[in-house]
């Protein structure tokens, strides 16, 4: 009981570290979530197969699949972005010679976070299953820097442009699922999470002839409200090797107060929208197990709203667009029950039309008496073009060639996961 306790105070005090995102998607997130290890290398797939208590960030009814007394995940995450920003070069008849990089930047970031559920042993509610978990919801940990010359190629260094956010939501979560006697092969969950996190925000130039900072934006947001996430889900095994399922994550609004000092200076309110998402699993008949995962899921954003009186920022365009996604994994267990899994993730971004992102990973895993350790890796690269976020020559007072081209900011991001679990049984 004792080392029970011992992992449990480890995965209840975790203090989670951002892993960064892109400035686009400021101050409302990203949703780039995978619960484990697993999740991780099959692309996001696996929502209905999710045997961990992890499975409540995805379809809640999969805790009924836990079939230990006792489970504890604990993971530990990395991601590193590098961003590149560039615009057109042209050359005396308007054609473009090359796209002129000015700012390149490497933001790494890591965190742990974890889950334990709990079997419990109800005859009338097979499967019964109650889990506790804290995740990381919305991250937003973000730094730019970029040197500021009257020209790109070798004048002199004039100021340094700067950029730094730091912060996010946290989930306290709580799930219950059970199996339903009356109807066998159908399993029901139930999700409820409250979110707490802040987000501080500075804009600033530092001028280095005269060692000047020039303050553009500095404030720290604190929620004015409590949001409270719900999510259900249901999953029917439709036979050995078929499953299928559906979940919900429901609307909720996040309010910020911006403070300066004491001083209120602005308020902001941004309504997270409704996320349906479809699961289905299928298990190859044969020795050497093969299961392909599937998801695939709309999140309404163009049904939400994003109001904000705070200056200083660069905010997401006021029409945001729907987001389709579509997650694919194969898992493949050999004999000796070393997975290999492979997996992608396709997804198009609520800030403008057009733009989708694309992420490839892989992993694999090793047993033991007890326990399990799983290893995953993901790559994904995005293309947008975005205004240029300081106006040099009014702020420094200098003669820049003016550019009404839009920059274009590529982004390659690598993801690295390794989750513990553990199984006790009673």
């Amino acid at each position: 009981m004792r080392n029970w306790l011992v992992i449990l105070i480890m995965v209840l005090i975790t203090v989670t570290f951002c892993a960064g995102q892109d400035l686009p998607s400021f101050p409302i997130g990203q949703y780039w979530q995978f619960p484990d290890a697993r999740s991780l290398s099959l692309g996001g797939a696996g929502s209905v197969s999710l045997a961990a208590p992890g499975a409540m960030l995805y379809n809640p009814a999969a805790l009924t699949q836990i079939d230990r007394f006792f489970a504890v995940d604990l993971s530990f995450s990395v991601r590193k972005m590098q961003e590149r920003r560039s615009y057109p070069l042209y050359d005396r008849f308007d054609g473009i010679i090359t796209q002129a990089i000015y700012a390149l930047n490497n933001n790494f970031y890591y965190q742990p976070e974890g889950a334990v559920a709990l079997r419990l042993p109800v005859s009338s509610l097979p499967g019964l299953t109650l889990a506790l978990g804290s995740y990381r919801e919305i991250d937003q940990n973000y730094e730019y820097l970029e040197e500021v010359r009257n020209n790109v190629f070798g004048d002199e260094l004039l100021a340094y442009n700067r950029i730094k956010i730091k912060g996010g939501l946290q989930r306290y979560s709580g799930a219950l699922a059970a199996d339903l006697p009356f109807l066998s092969g159908l399993s029901f969950g139930l999700q409820a999470g409250i979110l707490d996190g802040s987000l501080d925000y500075n804009k600033q130039v530092d001028v280095l002839a005269s060692g000047q900072q020039v303050i553009l934006a500095d404030n720290n947001r604190t929620l004015d409200n409590t949001p409270m996430l719900l999510s259900l889900g249901s999953i029917y095994r439709v036979n050995e090797r078929i499953t299928v399922g559906a979940d919900a994550q429901l609307p909720y609004t996040v309010k910020y107060k911006a403070m300066l000092s004491e001083d209120i200076i602005g308020r902001e309110e941004i309504q997270y929208p409704l996320r349906l998402n479809g699961g289905f699993e299928y298990r190859a008949q044969q020795i050497l197990q093969a299961r392909l995962e599937l998801d695939a899921g709309y999140e309404f954003w163009s049904n939400t709203e994003y109001t904000s009186d705070i200056g200083g920022i660069v905010s997401p365009t006021e029409e945001l667009s729907d987001v389709f996604y579509l997650k694919a994994g194969v898992e493949h267990i050999f004999y000796n029950k070393i997975p290999f899994r492979v997996g992608m993730q396709y997804r198009n971004a609520y800030q403008a039309r057009g733009t989708t992102q694309t992420l490839l990973s892989a992993g694999t895993g090793f047993f033991g008496n007890g326990w399990q350790l799983d290893v995953a890796g993901a790559l994904s690269r995005l293309s947008y073009r975005w205004p240029d976020l300081f106006d040099d020559s009014q702020i420094l007072g200098i003669t820049i060639p003016a550019r009404s081209d839009m920059d274009t900011v590529d982004e390659t991001t690598f993801w690295g996961m390794v989750t513990l679990k553990v199984n006790i049984d009673r």
